[in-house]
């Protein structure tokens, strides 16, 4: 929960961390060191909170913002704040992240919570800044101009005046075939200040630094909203994650594109992890605007909570945008909005108005993240052969780009793709240049107005060896596309909206299909389909995208709440396989033929499933533990999921160990696992005051539910 609530109803939902306030600023800022991060009073009492935590099995994340704390009084403004070029101090709040200070102080800040917080085991990572890019700009104190200046050779460009560009028509003399050169100087100070000159990206750093300085490597470190930015690698500096929040209306499967831009920007740090956040809040201006003036046409929230500015995720969006997150290798969940989540009484602000979404969500975890999770967890992407370039480029001199909100043009063909079942990977500028485009077949350009030379050069070399450009009509002249796919603006009706899009998927596919070939398909457009592969085993995860309007803001036509159930037929292009569903547990039927498998599949609303396509069927569980135990002693165990013929199934797969002491209740190290190679092997350490007795060992793989039980006898 981004955010806090209540231990019992985090529990009960399926929570696993909160965030927290571990620190005095005021007290680290006069110390100008890193020091004790609260009184001890203080430390008492908030010391209180991540024990309760402990005691019921959750974990904290302290919020740590010390770069926004700078700028939140009047005398520290006027010294630290951003200024414009003749000196005056922006009217927006944002510190200038190049006083060094400031950066001692952020490092400060993170090693006065590890040294003083650091020891107490609930505190499980950090929430560094947060929506801190939005209010940056261009700032001209003389060590802003000295570090662009050392950077680059000269002085920041004249005709630089906004932190998100200068269109291409503004400038003289340019380039008719709208392609600059690589180091472009207005170009390149850009690249320099998203980067590194704002200070944003060094201040996460220092922080995270300070955070790691008492040896806690466990520690772990997050920024969002992380692709709040132009696209180009380094969003987040040195932390450990990169989140994007994300709201799912109109499109709930618009989720998915914010993720595929975190795992692009995250491409620029290796190691670097992604997690995603769902917006549990609904602005209302987007979704019910206008209150109905005839009573009896208003939903029962709008009759009880005519005034609401925030209102609660419809139960439907709320489980499609988890199957659409889930189906992309990230490392975390996250949702926000409590007060819209449960009912806290709040009639301001976030208002609770849908009683059902939390069901949907704490049905999701129990049934889905915690039998699956470690599973997911290792389970990578399928390599695909289709990328759509976001470029940085066309941002700077078009005014192009999503900055994270996955409301323009280029979020649209990102679903228009979903729609084709294509599977498309997001490639920024830098990727192009990098690693180039051998391995995709379809490159897809939504607003590339203005591209370098070298990503030209590649582009061309791409189409030279056959590939296939798709591209509107802004194109950067020096490319010309192998399909045109013209672009579409959104009027607002949903349904509307939706069908112009789907039926540019439809033309897309015609004009694609006599070059191209799917390895997965659906029958229906509507049925939306995403492949992960560990070895030569798929996970297919398939979410059903039927929706139309319903009775909790249907009646404003802006969002389409009410998903419908559905059915399709799915293929996927390999000779033979066996299929299961790894939220039922069981083997699905599977057809070959037309040069692929194919099998039928039924959705309930917004629903997903996982299908695991593996090369050899699961034939049964080995189970390798001992008879015999004695307290205070250890015991290994393997867990094997196997083959017809006794081999491991090449694949991970989920497993249930359930360990019963003698008194049959569950012992340590009962839970969920990913059994990797079909293996999962365990150390128990039983202690000294053990239940003595008959000890059950059961193990159940989670794919076609078959089981193997041991008994082992724990002697005193």
């Amino acid at each position: 929960m981004w955010g806090g609530g209540d231990i019992e109803r985090l529990k009960a939902i399926g929570f696993t961390h909160q965030l927290i306030h571990l620190v005095d600023y005021g007290r680290v800022w006069q110390a100008g060191k890193p020091t004790q991060a609260m009184s001890s009073d203080q430390i008492v009492q908030q010391g209180r909170m991540p024990d309760d935590m402990l005691r019921a099995g959750l974990r904290g994340l302290v919020y740590v913002y010390p770069g926004s704390w700078v700028t939140n009084d009047a005398e520290r403004r006027a010294k630290y704040n951003r200024v414009d070029r003749a000196g005056r101090s922006r009217a927006n709040e944002n510190v200038c992240g190049n006083f060094p200070e400031v950066r001692r102080f952020c490092y400060n800040i993170g090693a006065s919570v590890a040294k003083t917080f650091g020891q107490y085991p609930a505190l499980d990572g950090s929430l560094i800044h947060s929506e801190v890019r939005d209010a940056s700009d261009l700032c001209f104190h003389e060590h802003d101009k000295q570090a662009f200046r050392a950077a680059a050779g000269y002085d920041i460009p004249e005709e630089v005046a906004g932190k998100t560009g200068l269109r291409y028509t503004r400038i003289r003399n340019f380039p008719t075939n709208r392609v600059v050169k690589d180091d472009d100087r207005i170009l390149r100070f850009y690249r320099w200040f998203w980067r590194d000159g704002d200070g944003w990206n060094l201040l996460h750093s220092e922080v995270h630094r300070g955070l790691k300085s008492t040896g806690r490597k466990d520690l772990w470190t997050f920024f969002d909203p992380a692709v709040r930015v132009p696209d180009l690698w380094g969003s987040g500096g040195d932390v450990d994650v990169i989140s994007q929040w994300t709201y799912s209306y109109p499109d709930p499967i618009k989720i998915g594109q914010a993720a595929d831009e975190l795992l692009a920007m995250a491409e620029g740090k290796p190691g670097q992890r992604v997690m995603k956040m769902t917006q549990v809040i609904w602005y209302r201006s987007e979704t019910a605007p206008k209150l109905p003036e005839n009573e009896s046409r208003r939903a029962a929230w709008e009759k009880r909570n005519p005034e609401a500015p925030f209102i609660t995720i419809a139960p439907d969006h709320m489980r499609e945008a988890f199957w659409a997150k889930i189906s992309r290798p990230i490392r975390g969940i996250m949702y926000h909005g409590w007060q819209s989540l449960v009912e806290t009484g709040s009639t301001t602000g976030y208002v609770f108005t849908n009683p059902a979404t939390q069901g949907v969500l704490a049905a999701l975890t129990r049934d889905v993240v915690r039998p699956l999770g470690p599973t997911l967890l290792q389970v990578p992407d399928r390599p695909t052969d289709v990328a759509l370039l976001e470029s940085f480029t066309s941002q700077v001199f078009a005014g192009r780009g999503s900055y994270g909100w996955s409301e323009s043009w280029e979020a649209d063909v990102h679903l228009i793709l979903q729609w084709a079942h294509l599977q498309p990977k997001i490639l920024f500028d830098e990727t192009v240049v990098r690693d180039g485009l051998d391995r995709y077949k379809v490159l897809v350009m939504p607003f590339c107005d203005v591209l370098t030379e070298s990503v030209v050069a590649r582009i061309k070399a791409f189409q030279r060896r056959g590939g296939i450009v798709v591209a509107d009509e802004f194109l950067c002249p020096a490319i010309i596309p192998d399909i045109v796919l013209p672009s579409y603006k959104r009027t607002g009706k949903a349904d509307g909206d939706k069908a112009a899009l789907q039926a540019l998927a439809v033309s897309l596919r015609r004009e694609l299909d006599p070059f191209y070939t799917r390895y997965g398909n659906s029958t229906n457009p509507d049925v939306v389909l995403r492949f992960r592969r560990y070895g030569d085993t798929d996970y297919l995860f398939a979410l059903n995208d039927k929706r139309t309007y319903g009775d909790y803001v249907g009646h404003h036509g802006k969002v389409m709440e009410r998903g419908l159930p559905n059915s399709t037929t799915l293929s996927v292009k390999r000779k033979s396989g066996f299929l299961y569903d790894l939220v039922r547990h069981e083997a699905v039927p599977v057809k070959a033929g037309g040069g692929g498998l194919r099998f039928d599949v039924a959705f309930g609303p917004g629903d997903g499933r996982v299908l695991m396509l593996t090369s050899r069927r699961i034939g049964g569980v080995g189970l390798a533990a001992p008879r015999q135990a004695r307290r205070g002693g250890t015991v290994d165990l393997t867990v094997s999921v196997l083959d017809d013929g006794g081999a491991p199934i090449a694949a991970v797969v989920p497993v249930l160990v359930d360990i019963r002491d003698a008194q049959e209740r569950p012992a340590e190290f009962s839970g969920y696992y990913g059994a990797k190679d079909g293996k999962v092997s365990l150390r128990l350490n039983l202690a000294a005051n053990e239940a003595p007795g008959t000890w059950t060992i059961t193990a159940k793989e989670l794919a076609s539910g078959l089981m193997r039980q041991q008994e082992m006898v724990v002697a005193p």
